[in-house]
């Protein structure tokens, strides 16, 4: 019964280990700067195809301006912008907004 025990414990933990190691999705996007929304830190942009990209920043997001980093808020509407960014589940979380 013991090992029964175990083995389904190591069963119920293996597969979440093996996810945690998981390599997230990365991609970039480039396009204006339609909004940003300083108080969910969410950042739209519309590409060329007229389609839209909503990306949420956390706290290792960064901002940059040429090869200097730059806060939030020179994320202007109408900016031009590329940003790389992973997925979270259905979230598009930048690593880096680099204004062009």
């Amino acid at each position: 019964m013991k090992k029964l025990l175990i083995l389904a414990c190591a069963l119920v933990i293996a597969p979440s280990a093996f996810a945690a190691q998981a390599k997230p999705i990365t991609s970039d996007c480039s396009g204006l700067v339609e909004k940003y929304d300083a108080a969910t830190k969410t950042l739209t942009v519309k590409r060329k195809d007229n389609q839209q990209g909503e990306f949420v920043f956390i706290d290792t997001s960064e901002v940059l301006d040429g090869k200097t980093t730059a806060e939030a808020s020179a994320l202007g509407v109408g900016r031009k912008v590329e940003v790389e960014f992973f997925m979270a589940g259905a979230l598009l979380l930048p690593s880096a907004a680099h204004l062009i």
